[in-house]
């Protein structure tokens, strides 16, 4: 059994508590009031599972790539529609450039780094890996996008508010390049924190689609 250090039982606490009471506080409490911690707590999370890895240059190369492509392919998709169809982003997420909350870059960056680091644990070649954390980012954004219209994440021009089918394919497309970096040079991120993550955030996005 893997030994947990106290940093990673902090953050463990931290991940959990948040997502558990973020998610009772839409749903019954100060609603508003969470849904602005947003940035927030998506920065803590990233701090969180970078806390360890500031000296890794892979990893630093990694961070800006992913950040870079994340916010550059946001701002031609929500000022033009032709990446992941007609968009705009709510005031949830905070501050913006050309329509584009800085945020965005920062939820590439966690989400590529946990669904690599879990689908690095698969004992498979790499091209099957990096399916698996395409496949992963993808299930994430699929619980996501019910429920971003709802608190004034993003909004479609399309089904209502909801993500067409296009939408997944790019969000396939440009997360090909950044799980091949992460996949081909073994980027290793704790599993422990990672896994966490990706689990409280689908069930924290289902909660919210259920209640």
């Amino acid at each position: 059994m893997r030994k947990i250090d106290s940093f990673t039982f902090y953050a463990l606490i931290a991940i959990w508590a948040f997502q558990i009471f973020g998610a009772i506080g839409i749903l019954f409490w100060n609603r508003q009031w969470f849904i602005n911690m947003t940035p927030f707590t998506l920065l803590m999370y990233f701090l969180i599972l970078y806390y360890r890895n500031w000296g890794d240059r892979k990893k630093i190369i990694f961070l800006l790539l992913t950040f870079s492509l994340g916010i550059f392919s946001e701002i031609i998709g929500v000022n033009t529609g032709l990446i992941f169809g007609s968009y705009e982003y709510g005031q949830t997420l905070g501050f913006q450039i050309m329509n584009v909350p800085m945020v965005m870059g920062i939820i590439w960056v966690n989400t590529t780094l946990i669904c690599g680091t879990i689908a690095n644990q698969a004992k498979v070649q790499m091209p099957l890996r990096i399916l698996i954390a395409i496949s992963l980012m993808l299930l994430l954004d699929a619980f996501i996008e019910p429920i971003a219209p709802r608190i004034d994440m993003w909004r479609f021009d399309h089904d209502n508010g909801f993500a067409p089918l296009s939408n997944y394919i790019t969000w396939a497309a440009v997360a090909l390049p950044l799980q091949t970096y992460f996949i081909f040079n073994k980027l290793k991120f704790d599993i422990t924190l990672s896994s966490s993550l990706y689990i409280s955030q689908l069930l924290f996005f289902a909660a919210l689609y259920i209640f």
